[in-house]
């Protein structure tokens, strides 16, 4: 069974100290590849926070997409799809400090409610009467990664947040509900049955 991941670079130590680590004999060198195959491929779980109101968004909207492809797909494929996106245009950037501006901007989102009283009151969306609901997905290794390691040169910048992969995860998911609930997102279902038929 997976353990839940919680810690900030984990994965990334992991693979510093891999590369790092010099076997000795025949056997340890079987051993240490053996090892490293294994891992290599292996699934990791995660779990972050989320509002119940976005969650219950979440599986709406996973709903439709699957009456629309007529097969499931589910929260964790979204999960899937919207990392799968943020790791293709951070890649296609390179550029950290375009990364940590992204995430800072995405993980602030607040709205702003006009009142009855003519003035502007800000609510954070993630204290909607305290409901939440504890999302588990799981992520390839290869991906945990990848953000750990781009996650590690923000955390280099010296700003003044930095991020874990469950943060990020956080961010993504709640951001893409975010515009889509207030319709932000164009033809956003259909994109998603255009890709998974192109696979």
């Amino acid at each position: 069974m997976n353990k839940t991941r919680y810690g900030q670079f984990e994965i990334y130590e992991e693979e510093l100290d891999d590369l790092t680590y010099q076997p000795s004999g025949l056997i340890d060198k079987l051993i240490f590849n053996l090892g490293r195959s294994l891992y290599k491929s292996q699934e990791l779980q995660y779990s972050f926070s989320v509002p119940a109101s976005e969650y219950l968004r979440g599986e709406l909207f996973c709903n439709d997409v699957s009456e629309a492809m007529e097969c499931k797909f589910t929260q964790r494929d979204l999960i899937s799809l919207l990392l799968d996106d943020f790791l293709y245009q951070a890649k296609q950037r390179n550029n950290p400090y375009d990364l940590y501006h992204e995430l800072d901007i995405r993980s602030e989102h607040s709205l702003k409610v006009n009142s009855y009283e003519g003035g502007n009151k800000t609510y954070n969306r993630n204290t909607s009467k305290g409901k939440e609901r504890i999302f588990e997905c799981t992520i390839r290794r290869k991906e945990a990664l990848r953000l750990e390691v781009m996650l590690s040169d923000i955390a280099e910048l010296g700003e003044n947040k930095s991020f874990t992969v469950n943060q990020v995860l956080r961010i993504l998911y709640s951001d893409f509900i975010q515009k889509y609930r207030t319709g932000n997102l164009t033809n956003v279902i259909e994109n998603i049955v255009a890709r998974y038929r192109n696979l």
